[in-house]
């Protein structure tokens, strides 16, 4: 047994100890020699020795772990460092017990063993493990930094369309129970466009940092604030009076955006246009985001910087008007857009001395459809100026046609929009096109403003001119032109609005009105066309005020292209 012991211990590597603290001697074996670096041979010790070998910072630990054990006949057990004779440090593990001898002698009697392999690759491992927890660490950062980027705009640092798309499952998988009403508020901003094209996109970007901070103060813990496109911004409300929320938050909205904006040392005026849809617990979120827009759509129709609350009415409207934006497209790659004539008359002989071009809808199913119907969708889809395009080739084409049948028609107007005013292309179009100077007029039919710099537009103007074709201001006195319109115009004619013309008979101030502007008219050598005309007693009225031209169903109603020669042959308006 004693054989197989030290071959254990051998095997262990553990070296056995004996202390007698009374004698301050201390006995070990052949490997005790060899842990503390001190040879075979040393097997006696004094115990001071063993102390000079042990780490100062342990000394202390040591002899209080040895004094405990003496005493109170517990285990020693402890660990601490050594320093050999080479100058190593190894780290030693003690184990012994207090056993009294027949003498009454106290010995305390151990093993020690050298841990330092097993403590370094602890530390090691330690060291590795927070490594691996620090990378852990960082990458769980790098992760969420990344998925914050995915999920939030640069900008403006708000969520993003991503985000939205989150939010949206989240809500779709809300339990019943557990839904509230929800309100969808649809922001776009007004005017935002000019000042990215005037000031830049790094103004434009300030400007939009600014609004994000508007809406961020007008939002609460309820609000779910997005930015989802360029000058796009949504909320959504989610609360017991959430429809009662969104309509006060969005009418903050519009108050507040319409304040100055401070960016590049200047300040800016914009505007938002708000749409609010709300539901119960439904839930239906892409129903409830499809009719935010179609409020949104609608408050900007009316005029924007206003807010809009969707109602089923304006779905059916929108729908119909989304139909007719369709229809409208197909309508102009089938050529269904043809013009109309209503002649003008000289207002002292009643002779024709024009037509104006009216665009009408020759519908395959519903017939004819007057511009009124149609013209404001297409304007918003942006195709007013391709049929402004058609209505003034098709008239040019069939003025030719009336001479070749015997009628000379001595001037054709046309209505002309702004819009098409500045395309790029369309004064190289219109070089393009055949027509005598003089017998090819423009009437401007939006509200052109020349009191401010358009230098697009008014170059625009001098090239019509210089091609021989006048122009017309069309329902001149209400309030669609101004008299510095007039000055930096210097329109050929001015068109009386029909609302004007028509109490003449009973009205002494629409008389004089009328007359005043007859006389502005003459001192600036322009001509004066009367809309509307209905009875003979307008039109002695009309030629007593002065006016040159005349126009209305009393002399003509509009008519189509094929029945203009056999109107003007046969003078059938005559008295």
């Amino acid at each position: 047994m004693s054989r197989r012991l030290e071959l254990a211990l051998e095997a262990s590597g553990v070296g056995v100890w004996q202390l007698h603290p009374e004698k301050k001697r201390l006995i070990w074996d052949n490997r005790m020699g060899e842990i503390f670096g001190l040879g075979p041979e040393s097997t006696t010790l004094g115990y001071d020795q063993f102390r000079e070998r042990v780490h100062p910072d342990d000394i202390a630990e040591v002899e209080q772990a040895l004094t405990a054990a003496i005493e109170s006949r517990r285990k020693l057990v402890g660990q601490f460092r050594i320093s050999t004779p080479s100058g190593e440090t190894r780290i030693i593990r003690a184990y012994g017990v207090t056993h009294i001898m027949p003498d009454g002698e106290r010995v305390v009697i151990g093993a020690n063993w050298d841990v330092t392999k097993d403590i370094l690759l602890q530390e090691e491992l330690r060291e590795a493990e927070e490594r691996a927890r620090n990378q852990n660490q960082e990458l769980e950062a790098a992760r969420n930094d990344l998925e914050f980027q995915a999920l939030h705009d640069p900008l403006t640092g708000l969520p993003n369309r991503r985000y939205v798309e989150r939010f949206i499952e989240r809500l779709k998988a809300t339990p019943a129970t557990e839904r509230k009403p929800i309100a969808c508020i649809h922001i776009d901003l007004d005017r935002f466009k000019e000042v990215n094209d005037t000031a830049g996109h790094n103004v434009g970007d300030a400007v939009l940092r600014s609004i994000s901070q508007v809406l961020v103060s007008l939002s609460n813990s309820a609000c779910f604030l997005a930015r989802i496109g360029g000058d796009e911004f949504v909320i959504f409300i989610q609360a017991a009076n959430a429809g009662e929320l969104a309509s006060e938050i969005g009418a903050s909205i519009v108050t507040r955006v319409a304040k100055p904006i401070s960016a590049d040392g200047r300040e800016w005026r914009l505007g938002a246009s708000v749409g609010i849809a709300v539901q119960d617990t439904s839930c239906d979120i892409s129903q409830l985001i499809a009719d935010a827009d179609i409020a949104l759509y609608e408050a900007k129709k009316r005029g924007k910087g206003r807010v809009r609350l969707y109602t089923p009415t304006l779905r059916s409207e929108f729908v119909t008007s989304r139909q007719l934006a369709d229809e409208i497209l197909a309508a102009i790659e089938q050529d269904q857009f043809v013009p109309f004539f209503q002649p003008q008359f000289d207002a002292k002989s009643l002779e024709i001395v024009g037509a104006e071009a009216l665009v009408r809808w020759n519908h395959p199913e519903r017939g004819l459809i007057s511009p009124a119907a149609f013209l404001p969708v297409a304007e918003k889809i942006g195709k007013l100026c391709a049929i402004d395009e058609i209505i003034l080739t098709k008239s040019l084409d069939a003025v030719r046609k009336f001479e070749v049948e015997g009628f000379k028609l001595p001037r054709v107007s046309v209505n002309v929009s702004a819009q098409r005013l500045r395309e790029e292309s369309f004064l190289s179009k219109l070089s393009s096109l055949r027509f005598n100077p003089g017998s090819l007029s423009f009437e401007l039919l939006e509200s052109i403003s020349f009191d401010e710099e358009d230098h697009a537009l008014s170059k625009a103007i001098e090239s019509v001119r210089g091609m021989g074709i006048e122009l017309e201001i069309d329902d001149f006195g209400t309030g669609h032109a101004s008299l510095v319109s007039l000055i930096e115009l210097a329109p050929h004619r001015l068109k009386i609005d029909r609302k004007l013309v028509k109490p003449l008979a009973t009205s002494n101030s629409q008389r004089k009105l009328i007359s005043s502007v007859v006389d502005i008219a003459r001192s600036m050598d322009i001509g004066v066309v009367a809309e509307g005309v209905e009875t003979f007693e307008q039109i002695e009225i009309l030629r007593a005020l002065g006016c040159s031209t005349l126009q209305g169903f009393r002399l003509a109603k509009p008519m189509p292209e094929s029945e203009v020669v056999r109107f003007a042959l046969g003078r059938g308006w005559m008295p």
